[in-house]
């Protein structure tokens, strides 16, 4: 684009400086283009007009490619779903292919929750295998077993890839909340998993928590291609004081306060989901997804305490869950109002030219609460200077 715009103001440069120096002939011949112009046809102002369009220089910012994730079992998307990930120009989803997580019976990773594709439902778009590893695991595997587990991660990727004869797999994302007793050898499994990958000429990368983001020198650096910085699930969730844990930029900005650049490219993930947070006993116990508030607010079965709070007044069941008297639930999710204010925040952060937002996730429950003109305008506002 730039070269356009160079040589776009090249020529009518040229044609200023034929008309102000009064070249012999005034229609004269650009070779390149092998356009003959007379100009004594055109009034100036018609060329200083041209002129300004051309030499222009792109606009300043950064480029935020949208992008999702899909956090499900099953990957079958909805036409909803389908016309917003057209609407917006999505062309990548990150998906979770499986969580890795410990088996106490056989003292060993397993693979849980694997993926189901529907193919039919998704054509046109890249897909990045996603694998979620839990801190547990990793606490039971020593750093000599990292390169066995990178294996069999690694073949079960492929095999559950296998059910899309068309899938083309670009890279594959490593999520988790590694600490300092598991980073060794969540770190050594990462060097296996990516080496194996470059065979095939995929990268790996891996999410990385606002902390980690923030504190590189203390927490270390993935051994990855890329990063997401997951800008959410930042608050004290089991605390009934408590705001919004999803989303709280009060918490967030003692690690946004002079932030550097990270030392791998990264992309950023925002939130659209909500959820309810269940204490009993003056403790969090349980966590309920998509629950509307209107379930509770219409229902007498509860009492609105304030700022999205509610008490249980008697025994009840809620999405499965039996409730007790005096227990107590704590409405969190994101608005568009909290993502702009995060938007204005996190756009002065040193990010890529061009990079992902990629929004956590895509459910129909979910995407109906956020238009298609919502979440284009946040790319567009994370990437203005």
């Amino acid at each position: 684009m730039e070269a356009l715009f160079f040589f776009g103001g090249s020529i009518f440069s040229l044609i200023l400086a034929a008309l102000y120096c009064k070249i012999p002939n005034s229609a004269f011949r650009i070779p390149t283009l092998g356009l003959r112009l007379n100009l004594e046809a055109f009034p100036l102002s018609f060329f200083l007009l041209l002129t300004l369009l051309f030499s222009c220089q792109k606009p300043k910012g950064h480029v935020f490619i949208p992008a999702f994730y899909h956090w499900q079992t099953r990957l079958e998307l909805s036409l909803q779903e389908q016309e917003l990930i057209a609407q917006l120009g999505v062309q990548r989803l990150y998906v979770k292919f499986f969580d890795v997580d410990w088996d106490p019976e056989l003292r060993a990773p397993v693979p849980m929750a694997q993926v189901e594709l529907a193919p039919e439902t998704y054509t046109g778009l890249e897909l990045a295998p996603t694998i979620f590893i839990t801190n547990r695991t990793l606490e039971r595997t020593g750093p000599e077993e990292a390169p066995g587990l990178a294996d069999k991660i690694y073949d079960k990727i492929f095999s559950l890839a296998a059910q899309d004869s068309a899938l083309l797999i670009r890279e594959v994302q490593v999520d988790c909340d590694w600490t300092g007793s598991t980073r060794e050898v969540y770190f050594e499994l990462l060097r296996q998993l990516r080496q194996k990958l470059k065979s095939k000429e995929i990268i790996l990368s891996a999410t990385i928590r606002l902390h980690q983001a923030r504190f590189p020198a203390r927490t270390g650096v993935p051994p990855v291609d890329r990063g997401i910085l997951m800008f959410y699930n930042m608050g004290q969730l089991q605390q009934w004081e408590e705001p919004n844990s999803i989303l709280n930029l009060e918490a967030a900005e003692p690690y946004l306060e002079g932030y550097e650049a990270y030392p791998l490219p990264l992309g950023l993930a925002l939130p659209l989901f909500r959820w309810a947070v269940l204490f009993r006993d003056e403790e969090m116990i349980k966590l309920i997804n998509n629950l509307p508030e209107e379930r509770l607010a219409n229902d007498p079965k509860y009492k609105a305490l304030n700022n999205g709070r509610y008490e249980v007044l008697e025994g009840t069941f809620l999405e499965g869950h039996y409730l007790y008297p005096g227990d107590r639930i704590r409405m969190e999710g994101v608005e568009p109002g909290l993502l702009f204010a995060a938007a204005e925040r996190l756009r002065v952060l040193p990010w890529p030219d061009t990079t992902e937002l990629v929004f956590y996730h895509l459910d129909s429950t979910v995407i109906s609460r956020f238009s298609t003109e919502v979440l284009d305008s946040l790319c567009r506002r994370i990437g203005e200077e």
